[in-house]
């Protein structure tokens, strides 16, 4: 599978703001954009403002304007210095999932970067753990992948939940590299780079495909194999920017008359 190729004429990414707050904002975008596909938000429409948003979510106006920030980017909405925020358009009808696709088109360069650091940290972290894992830590990793197999039986899939477990998976891949740095420098990272792999897993099909990664790379560290450990572990990652790479945007299909994604 080729490298990771970067995006050209791009500037230094901002890969700090994936935080908690974008976190929680990214939480009341799906809701307002929910209010617009019920018809309670039309174009043209001014949305209440920061402080009634903020109430209304029970969270701060950093929160809600991060959101707003968001939901700019998408083309969703409109601010307007000293007149507040605007609706410019529908989502079409488009699920919580395409839209946060859409979101991943528009910083489709800041995942490619993150994805490229975790190359390089994550590939070594498998080979080692592959070397040193105990029988207790494989079925620990064997635990996390039943529960994550069981997300697929279900009518919804839960994102967050997905999240969760795909995080657990990576912190125990760490642990079992008996690298307390790679341990340390992962836990760091992920706190960071949490939104981005929420979003992520929004991409069609992506969580089935991201458990059948881990099921082969389990599989290397069953059988003690650093080198297949850690060419199962480059080929999940990359897998993940070739998706990132193939999305088109969900809400400019939509506009054309094709179904959403």
């Amino acid at each position: 599978m080729s490298r990771i190729e970067l995006p050209e004429g791009k500037g230094r990414p901002d890969l700090t703001r994936p935080t908690g707050r974008t976190r929680t904002a990214q939480r009341v975008v799906d809701h307002i954009v929910e209010g617009i596909n019920a018809g309670r938000f039309k174009p043209g429409d001014k949305l209440p403002g920061e402080n009634t948003l903020a109430a209304d979510f029970g969270v701060s106006r950093p929160v809600i304007r991060e959101g707003l920030r968001i939901m700019e980017a998408l083309g969703l909405v409109e601010v307007r210095p000293g007149k507040g925020c605007y609706v410019l358009r529908g989502s079409g009808g488009l699920n919580r999932s395409s839209i946060w696709v859409n979101w991943l088109v528009a910083f489709r360069h800041e995942m490619l970067v993150l994805l490229e650091m975790r190359e390089a940290l994550e590939v070594k972290v498998a080979a080692l753990a592959a070397q040193r894992i105990s029988d207790d830590e494989l079925l620990e990793i064997e635990r996390i992948q039943g529960n994550m197999r069981a997300i697929l039986g279900e009518a919804d899939i839960d994102i967050d939940r997905a999240v969760a477990l795909d995080l657990e998976f990576h912190q125990a891949l760490a642990r079992a590299s008996r690298n307390p740095l790679f341990l340390q420098f992962s836990t760091s990272i992920m706190d960071s780079i949490e939104a981005y792999r929420r979003i992520a897993m929004s991409i069609p099909n992506r969580v089935k495909v991201s458990i059948d990664n881990h099921d082969t790379i389990l599989s290397a560290l069953k059988a003690h194999d650093a080198e297949a450990a850690a060419g199962a572990m480059l080929v999940h990652i990359r897998r993940v920017a070739q998706d990132v790479n193939a999305l088109k945007p969900p809400l400019e299909q939509s506009e054309g008359g094709s179904s959403a994604v």
